[in-house]
């Protein structure tokens, strides 16, 4: 099956005439990453397709895959759907922020984390991007702060969110009142005791 995949890949991406060289850093991949046959070919049809068939970056990518488990074409399916639905998350958050050169490679790192890491769908993080509104210059760390609040909190859903939000905002005006009522009676007392 091997021999097959690497005849395919010579075939259909070096026209029958791959380098020795290329041999051995398959076999390479094969075994560092666990590949199966699918998904070698589908690593050089990957690069192929980006113009970037060379050894650096397939190794990257590789690398990449390694890192996230690929070993089967169905891993790699998986995969390639959360990568989708990652890159149309990125591609709204940076529409509805107005930055529309694209986002940086922090603020990129800031939403894998919030998709990838803490599990929060556009739902949520539009949730925490309507909040920047209150802010005069809101910034992805802000953003972060807030997102990773929910998340050490174990808030999972937007109506859970939505419930915290309201119950802060009450507590706050709580808060407020009570304030108010301690200045009112700390000045009451001032004044009667002025008196004596």
């Amino acid at each position: 099956y091997r021999a097959k995949a690497i005849e395919s890949i010579n075939n259909e991406f070096f026209q029958g005439v791959m380098s020795p060289s290329w041999y051995g850093d398959i076999d390479l991949w094969f075994s560092k990453y666990s590949f199966d046959e699918e998904v070698m070919v589908s690593l050089f049809r990957y690069c192929f397709n980006r113009s970037a068939l060379h050894r650096n970056y397939i190794q990257a990518v590789a690398e990449a895959w390694g890192a996230n488990k690929i070993q089967t074409w169905n891993d790699l399916d998986i995969y390639d759907q959360k990568q989708e639905k990652l890159k149309k998350i990125k591609n709204t958050i940076a529409k509805k922020l107005g930055k529309y050169n694209g986002l940086t490679q922090y603020e990129e790192a800031y939403i894998e984390t919030w998709v990838n890491e803490y599990k929060y769908d556009l739902s949520i993080i539009e949730i925490a991007l309507k909040r920047t509104t209150l802010r005069s210059t809101p910034s992805f760390e802000y953003i972060n702060n807030v997102i990773k609040d929910w998340n050490d909190r174990n808030l999972r859903t937007p109506e859970q969110v939505n419930e915290f939000l309201e119950q802060r905002k009450k507590q706050n005006k709580d808060t407020k009142e009570l304030q108010k009522q301690v200045k009112k009676e700390s000045f009451e007392q001032r004044a009667y005791s002025n008196l004596s």
